[in-house]
């Protein structure tokens, strides 16, 4: 008598999907071709990437810097030593674990080549990102992000109340003006569903160190503005949002040798916990959430 197999069936779990919309009137979205259902215009995949750009970008700004991520797309994995980058990309992924313990919808503002999507989506979490260099998207898209579009800030292509929670990090001193860092927090508050959260995480001006790093790394061109602490909090307000926590974070600089890592995490730990000298931290980080 022979044993006989069952046959198992084969669950298909299902890439998760969000509403895209037309960055130029907030249509709705179709697919194949990628059209807006509202003005009708269709949009190009270029590379395997939906470039869902408004009709004009909208300055002289986005023009200079749509240019320069094209140009520095190829290196801008290797301008930090790794074991300096993977500190960073493990300290944000484990602020969206604390916020989203339970996993969830993440959406990478300025996602750049996805190192950090990656990361937190190797955690369980469903994440898609969007970035102005459709150069940037197409390595972004070879790590596996859920979906990976070319966009910009200020007009997320996504619909309103679409994800668990939306971050953007090093990505708001390239916007240079106060208007374009606040309607960029609009737009992640706009995408970001009731109760979810957006992360705020960017230079701190009064690190003394940024200005020199600045001034050598290929993806700054000297047309940066630092955004303070205090000109965060008042545009998370001004969107609506709930601040839930502001702090300073990050002391570990790029030319730090790995022999010394584990020995200089008590040194920067130090740093953010102290009053007063953790204000020379490298970070200012903000998490909000949308009532």
């Amino acid at each position: 008598m022979f044993a006989t197999l069952e046959t198992v069936p084969v669950v298909l779990i299902p890439t998760p999907r969000v509403a895209l919309a037309c960055p130029d009137c907030r249509g709705a979205l179709e697919e194949e071709p990628l059209r807006c259902a509202a003005c009708g215009r269709v949009f190009e995949i270029r590379n395997g990437v939906p470039e869902l750009l408004p009709r004009t970008l909208q300055g002289d700004a986005e023009q200079r810097q749509h240019a320069l991520y094209a140009a520095v797309a190829h290196e801008y994995d290797d301008v930090f030593p790794r074991h300096v980058a993977e500190h960073y990309i493990d300290k944000r992924t484990r602020l969206v674990k604390e916020l989203l313990p339970m996993g969830g919808l993440v959406l990478d503002v300025g996602c750049g080549t996805g190192q950090l999507g990656a990361a937190i989506a190797s955690e369980g979490y469903d994440v898609f990102g969007v970035d102005l260099s459709s150069s940037m998207v197409a390595r972004a898209r070879e790590r596996g992000l859920a979906g990976t579009y070319a966009g910009v800030t200020t007009a997320l292509p996504f619909a309103a109340d679409s994800f668990d929670l939306a971050l953007t990090v090093a990505t708001l001193h390239h916007l240079e003006t106060p208007r374009r860092v606040a309607a960029t927090i609009v737009e992640m508050g706009r995408v970001v569903r009731s109760g979810g959260f957006v992360v705020l995480w960017d230079h701190n001006p009064a690190n003394p160190y940024w200005p020199i790093l600045m001034k050598r790394v290929p993806q700054d061109s000297g047309d940066e503005r630092l955004v303070s602490l205090a000109e965060l909090l008042e545009d998370v307000r001004v969107a609506g949002l709930r601040v839930e926590r502001a702090f300073r974070s990050g002391f570990t600089p790029d030319f730090l040798p790995a022999a010394l890592a584990g020995a200089w995490r008590w040194v920067e730990k130090t740093v953010e916990i102290t009053p007063g000298v953790n204000a020379l931290a490298a970070h200012n980080v903000v998490v909000a959430r949308k009532p």
